[in-house]
């Protein structure tokens, strides 16, 4: 059994690290987020989710999204470039590998699968994601959704590194194990699938497990407040833009969770634990990030 680090500011601040005076925005990563059809939340969440990364320290970040939804989501992106998808003529994702190689050109790292439905169309999409050569990959949601039905197997086919970011439910559906065999030894299984599938495992809980079969990463920060819809997103934005500058994509995950819960605990000394909403962490991950840097300053 490995042995748990547990991650602190101290971490998080290394991992961000300090910008350089001479900076510029390719030197903090392109991203991608690849999400939405007519049935997710809607324009704002998606561009709440493009912002999300932005705030978490992306260079730049493209929102790919079906072609059908994107005049709806277009007024609300401000920072963040848009990318089309073919559509199904239903909102949804239909798969054409000239355009998602169109979507993936220039890319340090990809987040796929928040709101894309599941299918064989969503499927394809996902194994073209694995495919391309040096892309870090994010994959949650509904990627997790179409490779718990096709089988874990896919994962193996990946030509880059790759985080998937599973709940206990989606994890069991990943492994077949019970949702209560996750919960009491998410730490093992989550090192075991991780060394299997050569994937770093972002297992997500009240205290959220990171590994990637060589290392253990505990992160205990978080309210109960983050038990709402949404809050996975806010996740996947600031990982996949940890993804795009940080050196170690597994620390990556590590700082994303730390973020994300520091974030949420702020939000929730502000709105109250119950009456917090995702945005509400998403809208404080600034502050997070300016107490790092004050951090490493010090």
């Amino acid at each position: 059994m490995l042995s748990a680090v547990k991650v602190d500011e101290a971490f998080a601040a290394r991992v961000l690290g300090i910008r350089a005076r001479e900076s510029h925005k390719g030197d903090f990563g392109y991203i991608g987020l690849i999400g939405g059809s007519r049935e997710y939340g809607g324009a704002v969440k998606l561009a709440n989710l493009a912002a999300t990364a932005m705030r978490s320290g992306a260079g730049v970040v493209r929102l790919i999204v079906p072609e059908g939804i994107a005049p709806a989501v277009a007024p609300y992106l401000m920072e963040s470039t848009l990318y089309t998808l073919t559509d199904d003529g239903s909102g949804r994702v239909k798969y054409d590998a000239e355009r998602v190689e169109g979507a993936l050109k220039g890319l340090r790292a990809v987040g796929a699968g928040m709101g894309l439905g599941v299918g064989e169309d969503v499927l394809a999409l996902v194994k073209h994601v694995l495919s391309a050569e040096g892309l870090r990959v994010v994959l949650d949601a509904d990627a997790l959704n179409v490779i718990a039905e096709a089988g874990a197997e896919i994962l193996k086919s990946a030509r880059g590194e790759t985080v998937i970011t599973p709940h206990p439910g989606e994890f069991a559906r990943l492994t077949g194990r019970k949702i209560a065999d996750i919960i009491s030894g998410g730490e093992e299984l989550a090192s075991e699938f991780a060394e299997k599938y050569g994937v770093t495992v972002l297992l997500k809980g009240a205290d959220t497990v990171i590994t990637d079969g060589k290392r253990l990463f505990v992160n205990g920060r978080g309210t109960p407040g983050m038990a709402t819809a949404g809050s996975g997103d806010v996740l996947a934005g600031i990982l996949t833009a940890a993804a795009g500058y940080a050196e170690d994509l597994t620390e990556a995950a590590a700082f994303a969770a730390y973020v994300a819960g520091v974030a949420g605990e702020l939000a929730a000394a502000n709105e109250g634990i119950a009456g917090m909403i995702a945005g509400d962490t998403a809208r404080n991950i600034s502050r997070v990030l300016k107490g790092l840097e004050e951090k490493l300053r010090s």
